[in-house]
């Protein structure tokens, strides 16, 4: 029955910890899923630098994309292992690395293109035309990496460690109930009843 009622409270306690390992994984996905989007649709016979192009991905405009997405998940990492002041400065480092990808999204240099007019025998039919789906899902992961750096600076101290269990013997340990006591220290191999 003290299971039950236990059981619960870890859970809710866990939460914000997993919240913001998904919310880390899932920025990495939609970064790189950014990176391969289509940015900037471009008219057929359209030249960049005297060369015919294609579409243009987020990878052909910009360079941050997957160094980002890498650093959201090394940054999981991190959140697991550490605990502390050190768990905050990580999440002020999310943050200030969300919001400057955010300000790369919106502040137009990734469509800084040198369009150098038409390939012969093409005929001028439009101007490139960027899309909303590249740079929308590359804001996104900029708003989840923001959101993590958040959470991770509010209630990143009162997050559980991974591996805790197995910390340095010169910590303090919190007080535990007899039962589990016992329990744990059959699962280890000691014979409770020889306690003094």
């Amino acid at each position: 029955m003290a299971e039950r009622a236990v059981a619960p409270a870890e859970r809710a306690t866990k939460r914000p910890l997993w919240i913001v390992v998904v919310a880390l994984l899932l920025s990495a996905i939609a970064l790189w899923v950014s990176s391969q989007l289509v940015w900037i649709e471009v008219p057929e016979g359209r030249t960049v630098d005297g060369r015919v192009s294609g579409d243009l991905t987020g990878s052909d405009l910009v360079s941050w994309q997957v160094p980002i997405a890498l650093f959201s998940l090394a940054a999981i990492g991190g959140v697991l292992g550490a605990r502390g002041w050190i768990r905050r400065v990580l999440g002020v480092l999310l943050f200030a690395v969300g919001a400057w990808a955010l300000y790369l999204v919106f502040d137009g240099s990734a469509y800084d293109v040198a369009w150098s007019g038409w390939a012969p025998g093409y005929p001028e039919q439009g101007e490139p035309s960027r899309t909303l789906w590249g740079p929308a899902t590359a804001a996104a992961a900029g708003v989840l990496v923001v959101l993590s750096g958040a959470m991770l600076v509010v209630r990143g101290h009162r997050m559980p460690r991974l591996g805790a269990k197995y910390s340095a013997p010169g910590e303090q340990k919190a007080a535990k109930d007899p039962d589990t006591e016992l329990w744990d220290a059959l699962s280890e191999g000691e014979d409770p009843t020889t306690r003094s």
